[in-house]
C-alpha cells in the first residue's frame, strides 16, 4: 500500500481554500448591503435636514413685508419659494 498522507494534506488545503473564498464572498456581500443601507439613510437624513432648513428659510421670507420669490442659495443648495394660493411651495435643489 502507498502512503497517502500527501493526498490528505492536499484535500485539507483545498477545503480550506474553498471555505476562505466562500467566506470572503459572503463578507463582501454583507459590506455591500451595509453600504447601501448607509447611503439610503444618509440621503433620507439630508432630505429631512434640507426640508427643515427650507421651511425656516420660507418663514423668514414670509415675515418680511414683501415676500421675495427669487431663488436663493443656502448651504450650497438652491432654495425656491413659489406662491401657491395662500401658501408657499418651498423647493430645495441639490445634487448628490
Amino acid at each position: 500500500m502507498k502512503n497517502r498522507s500527501g493526498w490528505k494534506k492536499g484535500a485539507i488545503l483545498l477545503q480550506t481554500l474553498v471555505m476562505s473564498v466562500i467566506l470572503s464572498m459572503i463578507s463582501v456581500m454583507v459590506m455591500q448591503w451595509i453600504m447601501a443601507r448607509y447611503l439610503l439613510v444618509n440621503r433620507v437624513q439630508q432630505s429631512a435636514r434640507d426640508t427643515g432648513n427650507a421651511q425656516g428659510f420660507a418663514a423668514v421670507r414670509l415675515n418680511r413685508t414683501t415676500p421675495d420669490t427669487r431663488p436663493a442659495v443656502m448651504d450650497n443648495k438652491q432654495v425656491k419659494c413659489i406662491p401657491a394660493g395662500t401658501k408657499y411651495q418651498v423647493t430645495v435643489v441639490d445634487t448628490y
